[in-house]
C-alpha cells in the first residue's frame, strides 16, 4: 500500500511538473509572436515607392516632371531629357536603387523595354536602304530552310512583322510562355531568361497567323523580324544594331547586358509599383523586341537625330498603317494626332522599368522618360511634349483592390476557425500548424503582388496583426500535451484534407491575379 501511494504520488507530481512547463510557454511564446509581428511590420509591410526630393541636373526640367507626375506615387527614379530644336536639357530625379550610385542622372543605365522595337525598325529601314534586306520579301523565301506550320505567316513580310500587321499573337501561346509570366508576376523573374535565337525560329515555325493586314501587337512578331534580319545579313543582331545605329549615333552607353556579364555599375535597381524588386531583364533572343539597356543622354540623340532627319533608317518613322487606338505605325514608330498635333512615339516596360520616347517634328520638340519602376511615364511624357493627358493615370481596378482587401483580412480567418472550433487533441496541432502557415504564405504573397497602390499598406499590417493575435489564441487554447499524439488513419485523412482545402484557396488567389 505505501509502494503504490508512492507511485501515485510520484505520477502526480511528474504530471504537475509537465503541466507547470506548458503553461511557462505561454509568456515566451508571447514575447515571440509579439517580436514576430514586430519585425514583419517593419521588414515586410509593403512600401510603394514615391519620389525623393533628390535632384540633378536641369531644376526647372525637374520641377515641371514633379508637376506632371502628380504626387509621384509609384515613382522611385526618374531621368529625362526634353529636346527644343538643337538644345537637349537633362534631370535626374529620385533614387536609382543603386547604393553605389543613388542619385539619377543622363548616364544613368535603365532598361528601356520596348523601346528597342522602333531601334530594330531603323535597323531594317537601314538595311533596306543599303540593299542589304528586302522589306516585302516573304518569309519563306528570305528564310527557305524553315518550314512554316502557318503558310500565312511565311507569306508575311518584314515589314508585316515590324509593324505588327503579321498576325501574331503578342508571345507564343503554350504552358511554358505562361508560367514564366506567373513567375514573373508573383515572383519578379525575368520572363525571357535563356532564350535563344532558336527559340524564336522554333516559335515562328509553331505559330498560326490571324492573316497578315490588320494591326495586332506582338513581341513575337519583332523578335522574329530582328532574327531574320540578322541570318540574312549573316550577323548577330546585336553587331548589327550596334553598327547601323547605335554607332552612327554615337550612343555608347546603350549595351545588351548578358547573363555572363556584369550589370552596369551605374544602372538602377527595378521596382514594382507596388514595392518589391525585380529581376533584370537580360538580353535574349527576343532583344528586338526590347531587352536593350540605355540612358536617357543615348536615347536624346536618337531623338535628335529623328527630328532633324538624320538617323539612320529615318524612315522607320513614318507612318504607314493603321495602328487601332496608337494611330499610325511605321516601322517600330507610333504616330498619334493628338490636340492639333503629330506625335511619334513609343513606350517601354519591363518588370520594374517604364519608358518613353516621343517627338513632335514639326514643333521641333522631343522628350525622354526611364523610370526604375513598373508605374507608366507615357502622361508625363505627353506633358513635357506641350500635351494635357485625357486622364491622369489607369482606371483603379476594382477586382484587385477588393482581392486584395479581403486577403489581408482572411489570412488570420483559418486560425481563428481552428482556436475557436474545439478540435480533438490528436487533430488540433496539425489544423493549426496548417492554418498559421497558410495565413503566412498569403500575407507574404500579397506583398508581391497586391494593389499596394490603392489600398493602403496598412491592411496588410491589419492582416498580419490578426494572424498573429489568432496564433496566441490557438496557442492559449492548445489542449495539454499528451503522450500518445499519433493520429490515426481518420485522423490523418483528416488532416490531409483541410491541408488540401487549404493549398486549393492559396492557388486559388495566385489563379485570380494571373
Amino acid at each position: 500500500m505505501p509502494a503504490e501511494v508512492g507511485k501515485a504520488s510520484r505520477q502526480a507530481g511528474i504530471a504537475l511538473a509537465r503541466t507547470w512547463r506548458y503553461q511557462r510557454r505561454g509568456p515566451l511564446l508571447l514575447c515571440i509572436a509579439v517580436m514576430a509581428v514586430l519585425a514583419s511590420w517593419i521588414f515586410f509591410i509593403p512600401r510603394p515607392p514615391t519620389l525623393s526630393s533628390a535632384t540633378t541636373g536641369d531644376r526647372t526640367l525637374a520641377n515641371q516632371v514633379r508637376a506632371a507626375a502628380g504626387n509621384a506615387h509609384g515613382y522611385r527614379g526618374l531621368a529625362v531629357a526634353v529636346i527644343d530644336r538643337n538644345r537637349i536639357r537633362f534631370a535626374g530625379l529620385g533614387e536609382s536603387g543603386n547604393p553605389e550610385h543613388p542619385n539619377v542622372d543622363k548616364t544613368t543605365v535603365f532598361e528601356a523595354g520596348s523601346l528597342g522595337k522602333p531601334m530594330t525598325g531603323m535597323l531594317l529601314a537601314e538595311l533596306a536602304s543599303r540593299n542589304a534586306l528586302r522589306l516585302d520579301m516573304p518569309l519563306q523565301r528570305l528564310l527557305p530552310d524553315m518550314r512554316f506550320g502557318d503558310p500565312a505567316l511565311g507569306s508575311a513580310t518584314l515589314r508585316d512583322l515590324a509593324s505588327h500587321r503579321a498576325g501574331l499573337d503578342l508571345m507564343p501561346s503554350n504552358l511554358h510562355v505562361f508560367m514564366r509570366g506567373a513567375e514573373l508576376r508573383i515572383m519578379g523573374q525575368d520572363p525571357y531568361r535563356g532564350m535563344t535565337e532558336e527559340d524564336v525560329f522554333t516559335a515562328g515555325r509553331n505559330a498560326a497567323s490571324s492573316g497578315t493586314g490588320r494591326f495586332r501587337y506582338s513581341n513575337l512578331g519583332m523578335a522574329l523580324a530582328g532574327q531574320t534580319a540578322a541570318r540574312v545579313a549573316g550577323k548577330k543582331y546585336e553587331a548589327l544594331l550596334r553598327q547601323y545605329v547605335l554607332e552612327p549615333l554615337t550612343m555608347r552607353s546603350t549595351r545588351f547586358v548578358h547573363s555572363d556579364t556584369a550589370v552596369p555599375r551605374n544602372s538602377a535597381t527595378g521596382y514594382r509599383a507596388t514595392g518589391p524588386v525585380m529581376q533584370h531583364w537580360l538580353a535574349s533572343g527576343y532583344t528586338p523586341a526590347g531587352d536593350i539597356w540605355s540612358t536617357s543622354e543615348d536615347l536624346a540623340r536618337l531623338v535628335l537625330a529623328e527630328l532633324h532627319g538624320t538617323a539612320p533608317g529615318a524612315e522607320a518613322a513614318v507612318p504607314r498603317f493603321d495602328a487601332a487606338g496608337a494611330g499610325k505605325i511605321g516601322l517600330g514608330w507610333y504616330t498619334t494626332h493628338a490636340q492639333g498635333r503629330e506625335i511619334t512615339w513609343h513606350d517601354g516596360s519591363t518588370g520594374g522599368f517604364t519608358s518613353y520616347m516621343g517627338f513632335d517634328r514639326s514643333g521641333r520638340r522631343g522628350v525622354v522618360i526611364l523610370s526604375n519602376t513598373d508605374q507608366p511615364v507615357d502622361a508625363i511624357g505627353k506633358s513635357l511634349l506641350g500635351l494635357t493627358p485625357e486622364r491622369e493615370g489607369p482606371e483603379p481596378d476594382l477586382f484587385q483592390i477588393a482581392l486584395t482587401v479581403l486577403c489581408s483580412v482572411g489570412a488570420a480567418g483559418p486560425v481563428f476557425y481552428v482556436a475557436w472550433r474545439g478540435f480533438s487533441r490528436k487533430i488540433y496541432y496539425v489544423y493549426f500548424g496548417f492554418s498559421v502557415a497558410f495565413g503566412a504564405m498569403l500575407l507574404v504573397l500579397l506583398q508581391r503582388i497586391g494593389d499596394w497602390l490603392s489600398v493602403p499598406p496598412l491592411a496588410w499590417a491589419l492582416g498580419s496583426a490578426l494572424l498573429s493575435v489568432g496564433s496566441l489564441v490557438g496557442i492559449h487554447r492548445c489542449p495539454a500535451p499528451h503522450r500518445d499524439q499519433r493520429l490515426d488513419v481518420r485522423t490523418a485523412l483528416s488532416a490531409a484534407r483541410y491541408g488540401v482545402v487549404l493549398l486549393s484557396l492559396l492557388l486559388l488567389v495566385i489563379a485570380a491575379e494571373l
